[in-house]
Formats: structure tokens, sequence, C-alpha cells
């Protein structure tokens, strides 16, 4: 190779490298999600946590896509993801109006449960709605624990608590008894519990109701169509795996 045409090679490579300038294989995607749902999503020494986190993280990386994730109120959040300002949002319950600007999976990130705890020592029994009415039932009066249950507990007999400390601090208590029976979130209610140190004297004695929650793709971005079924099927294949137990096992030891 001459001299005169090592430097025409030269020239082109470099003419080409300005023209096409490397840019980074990873592609980035932005998640949105409530400021706080632990133990789906919280922060812990300044560092965001949770288990949506992990499994959104670990489907990514199988993806090849570095997740970015942003906490807003949900209102807030929902607006964006509408107006393409994020791509995805977490962990919305699906529903027709949301449909219409949302990519759902077919894979859900989890079953969100309502469900009724009691202590284990009480050894009480329900099968039914109405047996709730032998029992004082606590509630936080800021959550809905599914239309059925909404709709029923004016016929119960309810104490009122503002968080599932208080809830668990009330169900716990050794003296006088405040509640004998708590209405609340599973996941959030059994990791709160062993944060407590309680969650060994606590069981579910009836579910109240069961919903899938999925993280969802923006409808203002089309090309996540493809990326909602991408997600759904490497989640799918993660849960095969026992990846997505493993990490709820890590939030609940």
């Amino acid at each position: 190779m001459t001299r005169t045409f090592k430097n025409i090679f030269l020239i082109l490579v470099l003419l080409l490298l300005t023209l096409f300038p490397v840019v980074n294989s990873t592609e980035k995607m932005t998640f949105a999600s409530p400021e706080n749902l632990p133990p789906k999503v919280f922060m812990e020494n300044g560092l965001l946590r949770g288990t949506y986190i992990d499994i959104i993280t670990a489907v990514c990386k199988r993806m090849k896509i570095e997740p970015v994730f942003v906490q807003y109120p949900w209102p807030r959040a929902v607006s964006m993801v509408k107006n393409g300002k994020v791509d995805a949002i977490f962990p919305p319950l699906k529903t027709r109006e949301r449909e219409e600007f949302l990519y759902f999976p077919t894979e859900p990130l989890s079953q969100t449960r309502n469900v009724i705890f009691a202590r284990k020592a009480r050894n009480i029994k329900i099968k039914k709605m109405s047996d709730l009415q032998n029992y004082i039932v606590g509630i936080n009066d800021q959550y809905s624990y599914g239309p059925l249950f909404d709709n029923y507990k004016s016929n119960l007999k309810v104490d009122i608590s503002r968080t599932e400390e208080m809830q668990i601090n009330k169900l716990t208590h050794q003296g006088q008894i405040r509640m004998d029976v708590a209405a609340a979130s599973e996941e959030a209610f059994k990791f709160i519990s062993t944060k407590l140190g309680h969650s060994k004297d606590l069981e579910i004695v009836y579910v109240l109701s069961e919903t899938p929650s999925y993280v969802a793709f923006s409808k203002a971005r089309p090309d996540h169509k493809k990326f909602a079924q991408e997600f759904s099927k490497t989640l799918r294949q993660l849960r095969k795996e026992g990846v997505i137990q493993d990490i709820n096992d890590r939030y609940f030891k």
C-alpha cells in the first residue's frame, strides 16, 4: 500500500466517523412510578430499591436496555406516560380507560392481593365476607381494598389507622384488643411486619381481592408496542427460571 493510498484511506475513515459517530449500543428507557410503595418501590439509604425495581432491571438487562427510574405523584406519572414524556409506568392496574393510551404486556409484574391478616395465636377462621362481622376489622382509611370489601365495610366494626405500622402495632398488642384482624395489601403488610419483627406472629386468613399489576408502555411512542411484547416474553422467561421468585424472597427474609 503506497503512502498516498494510506493517506486517502485514513481521510475516508475519519470522514465516515464524522458522518456516523459511534453511539452507545445500550438503549435507555424511562420508567415512572409512585414515590413510595414498599416493598415494590422505596428509598433506602439514598438508593431506590424494591421488588419492582429489581424485576424491571433484570428484564431490561436481559433485553440489553438501560432502565432509568423516575418517581412522581401518581397523577403526574400517568399524565407523563400518556403524553409520551416517559416510556413506561408501573404498577398500573389494567382498565379500559388506560388501555386507550398504554400498551399492557400479557405478563403482569405480580398479582396484587388485598387480604385479611390475624394473629396466629388467635386461630381465627374466615370463610366468607360476612364472617368479618364477628370481629373488629382494622383498616387504613386511605386505601381501597377492592369494590366488594369497600362496599361491605359499612356493615363492620372497624378500627381506623393511617399507616400499616399502626395497624401492625394494634394487631400484635398483647394487652387490650384494639382490632381482631386487619385488612391490608399483602406485600406491603408482610414487608413492614418483617421490619417490625412480627412476621412470624401473623397469618393470612382470607383473600379480599386479587388483581394483576403491570408495567405498561406509552402509546404516544408507537414503537413501544413491540417493546411491550418483548418485555412480556422476557419477564415470563425469568419467572420460569425462578429469577422473579428469588427477587421477591430477598425482601421478606
